[in-house]
């Protein structure tokens, strides 16, 4: 498989596209720098004994979330470190932990660990998402090129992705034989084949990283932020660059060498996949990028068939319709549904990775009576998500017909990072009717004319409204009218929002 990363760089914004056999696969953009990975001085704000949990101040308008999972204790064995902490990127979310349960369930009570005022060194883990704020841990965790350092936890794991036993045992051994004075480590996936020197001038870099951010906290007021995370391309640097990465293009000369000279001096293998994008024509236009990000911001995706999927992100759930449109190239409707439903799986996967759509999802394929089929759909379905390295889990089609299945959700959708909710329906994708907006106002002009006395009525609206009350709504302003003793004048205002009107008594 070819796969290139393309660096868009901007005052504004940075924007990262991961294109894999010509196609856009994932999109990131930071506007703002990101939080996760940031360090803080935090004080405790709230303890709630009764979700163990509690709210840390970190300085910002939204108090932080912290699990009890998520503090670190003294005594903590390698059962005792939560499945959250995972302090790199999402490309390798879950993949980089190794054999690390939550203990939720069997920890102590949070007010045993912490009290409200407490100062307490804490990491964002998870970006604020919707309405809710940054999650936090106080397992700190310093992600390098091939380790992650883990400061308060006595522990060394290696990523899962690393299959290999013999290597898997190696690099353990290298790390075991570090001696570590303080802490563990996290053996990550590029560590692959890497040596005892390189591993070790990477911890060193980390220790020192470590004993900086040390130093810093003692000086440092409450809720202040004492460790910075790096920004998305140089993310990408530490992160996203395995080996199936082929070329890195960059648009940006000052990024650019800003990389180059992050890679020479941390990991000069990728230093060569490097290279200066000068073209005129932007660089997300020649690979078809922008185009990409504007279909991924509409419900309806059409499908090659002739069918077609519905996507709608709501607070609670992702829910995926798939529906065979014109498509009817089949002998049956079972065959019908089934080929309609193999093309949507693909599809489906594609818009999950490049929306970055998380949470609980629920798709509802077209219905099938056979079970080979509905199983080998399952197949279909478990094999395209081999591709997504963000951590999902299927279940079987419900009793109702539904495939449901969650995908990790660690940062905003690329629709919530885009889009704003509608100011005229407010989120709810539907407007009112004129009838409804017509109605609405025929009921506020009674209210009005009986409790203030007045002799004359006029009705401000927008041109259709008003159209309407001219024309369908004619007999019932004249009724209205009647009923009133009250002369009604109408009046056309076209910067009126439709739903927006006025009524003045004379």
């Amino acid at each position: 498989m070819s796969v290139e990363l393309l660096v868009n760089v901007a005052p504004f914004e940075t924007r990262i596209a991961r294109i894999e056999n010509g196609q856009p696969e994932e999109i990131y953009i930071e506007r703002e720098r990101g939080l996760k990975g940031n360090i803080y001085k935090g004080r405790v704000q709230r303890v709630l004994p009764g979700i163990q949990a509690a709210f840390v101040d970190i300085g910002m308008e939204k108090a932080g979330f912290l699990y009890v999972g998520d503090i670190a204790t003294a005594k903590q064995s390698d059962d005792g470190i939560s499945d959250v902490m995972d302090h790199t990127d999402e490309s390798e979310s879950d993949s980089e932990i190794a054999d690390r349960p939550s203990v939720r369930r069997n920890a102590p009570p949070i007010s045993s660990l912490i009290k409200d005022g407490q100062d307490l060194m804490v990491q964002v883990s998870r970006e604020p998402i919707a309405s809710k704020g940054p999650r936090l841990t106080s397992q700190i965790g310093l992600p390098g090129r091939y380790l992650v350092y883990l400061p308060n936890l006595d522990h060394i794991g290696i990523a899962r992705r690393l299959e290999d036993p013999d290597e898997r045992e190696r690099l353990l051994n290298i790390c075991k034989s570090m001696k570590l004075e303080q802490g563990g480590l996290i053996i990550r996936t590029v560590a692959e084949g890497r040596d005892e020197a390189e591993l070790r001038q990477d911890l060193d870099f980390l220790l020192r990283l470590w004993s900086d951010i040390e130093k810093r906290t003692k000086n440092a007021a409450r809720g202040s932020m004492i460790h910075k995370e790096l920004n998305l391309y140089l993310r990408v640097m530490r992160d996203y660059v395995d080996a199936e990465v082929e070329k890195i293009h960059i648009d940006s000369r000052e990024a650019y060498d800003t990389m180059k000279k992050f890679a020479r001096r941390f990991m000069p293998e990728v230093a060569r996949k490097l290279y200066y994008y000068p073209g005129q024509r932007p660089i997300f236009d020649v690979y078809g990028v922008e185009e990409t990000i504007e279909r991924a911001l509409k419900r309806r995706v059409p499908l090659k068939s002739g069918g077609h999927i519905v996507i709608d992100q709501t607070e609670a759930l992702i829910a995926i319709d798939v529906n065979s449109g014109s498509f009817v190239g089949s002998k049956n409707m079972e065959e019908t549904g089934f080929k309609t439903n193999l093309e949507a799986v693909h599809e489906i996967v594609h818009q999950l990775r490049l929306r970055n759509l998380g949470g609980i999802i629920v798709v509802d394929f077209i219905d099938m009576q056979e079970e080979t089929n509905k199983q080998k759909l399952i197949e279909v379905l478990e094999e395209a998500l081999q591709r997504d390295k963000a951590k999902n889990n299927i279940v079987q089609f419900s009793e109702l017909g539904l495939v449901e299945m969650t995908r990790k959700r660690t940062r905003d959708s690329l629709g919530r990072t885009l889009l704003n909710e509608c100011i005229c329906c407010h989120g709810v994708g539907l407007a009112k009717s004129p009838s409804t907006i017509c109605y609405q106002l025929f009921r506020e002009v009674v209210a009005e004319a009986r409790a203030y006395p007045c002799e004359k009525l006029t009705v401000i609206a927008h041109p259709d409204i008003i159209d309407l009350m001219l024309g369908e709504e004619n007999e019932s302003v004249l009724q209205l009218e009647a009923f009133l003793e009250k002369e009604i004048s109408l009046e056309s205002n076209e910067h009126f929002a439709p739903a927006h009107y006025e009524v003045v008594l004379k």
